[in-house]
């Protein structure tokens, strides 16, 4: 996870340099990583499918378009409200996959949890206080963020389900071959360019392909199989923190990046927030036990936290057994 977080971290500042249009990139992204992963998933990808059941083939469809749905809602909203407004709004994120974890995976909302969130709120507010201003005809960019981030709730939740079920390139595949294919509905319908770049332009796009998308976002979905939900969104937080943070190291190299500034009371909230994102990790850490398959019907798909406890009630012993990853 802390991989998948410095890797996502790439996204804005790689997106900034590339200067394709946001349904655009979001569609080479995701298309190129489907096949980038295509070799590897082709061998298992026949067998997985195959081995699911019609309720789990239709959450897989559902959750690779809500993907896609995500990367391109999430791209347009930064023309209809501010950047600063996109960053308070993620900080619904947690509390949305806290939401969902609990109501549809039963996953268990701990104090850790609550601690931790609370900690990254505060940082977050702190992060933006200088500069936010609640702006009325910002209102329909804000519903977008929030719906991105919705959006990107459900894969993770539907993976829960469906990642112990199959192995991770042919999942892999799969989501990032539906979501390109949303993306690239949405590029076309919009009329946006996908190709007729300068080299340089491919050169960071594909960068944008490489380092946060292979990497950073596969690395959540490799996490979400063993940590709960609210876990992978909490991760999300440090993401504009350390993307603004990169900007501003280059900002001597790169003139799009001039505009970037950190100020003492952004470092101070950004400082918080990545503590709150590390307590809320550490505890994921710490609590990681019996029930990090949620497919195990003995765990009822409580999660991680918490669940090896559980067990132990059910079976009367005073500690939680090992279950095999």
């Amino acid at each position: 996870m802390l991989v998948g977080v410095l890797a996502i971290s790439m996204a804005a500042p790689y997106i900034l340099l590339s200067e394709v249009e946001p349904f655009a990139i979001a569609s080479w992204r995701l298309l190129c990583v489907s096949a980038i992963l295509f070799p590897i998933a082709a061998r298992s990808l026949g067998a997985d499918w195959g081995a699911l059941g019609g309720a789990d083939r239709l959450k897989f469809l559902f959750s690779g378009v809500c993907y896609g749905a995500h990367f391109a809602l999430f791209a347009l909203a930064f023309g209809y409200t501010s950047k600063e407004s996109v960053v308070v709004l993620i900080g619904a994120q947690p509390l949305m996959g806290m939401a969902v974890g609990r109501i549809f995976l039963r996953e268990l909302v701990t104090p850790s949890m609550l601690i931790a969130t609370a900690i990254s709120l505060a940082g977050l507010t702190v992060f933006v206080w200088h500069d936010y201003t609640f702006d009325p005809t910002h209102l329909l960019g804000d519903c977008m963020v929030l719906a991105a981030g919705f959006l990107i709730v459900i894969p993770y939740a539907a993976g829960r389900r469906l990642r112990p079920k199959m192995k991770l390139s042919s999942y892999l595949f799969g989501l990032y071959l539906l979501g390109g294919i949303s993306c690239l509905c949405a590029a076309l319908v919009a009329g946006q360019a996908l190709w007729g770049y300068h080299w340089i332009n491919w050169y960071y796009l594909g960068c944008a392909v490489l380092i946060p998308t292979l990497i950073g976002h596969s690395m959540f979905h490799y996490a979400v199989k063993y940590v709960s939900v609210f876990y992978v969104n909490l991760a999300v937080l440090a993401e504009p923190v350390i993307a603004i943070v990169v900007m501003l190291a280059f900002s001597e190299r790169f003139e799009v990046f001039r505009a970037s500034e950190l100020t003492t009371l952004q470092a101070i909230g950004g400082a918080l927030l990545l503590l709150g994102v590390g307590f809320g990790l550490a505890a994921a850490r710490r609590n990681q036990g019996v029930g990090n398959d949620p497919s195990d019907k003995s765990s009822g798909g409580a999660g991680v936290d918490g669940s090896g406890v559980e067990l132990a009630r059910r079976h009367g012993t005073g500690k939680a057994a090992t279950a095999k990853p």
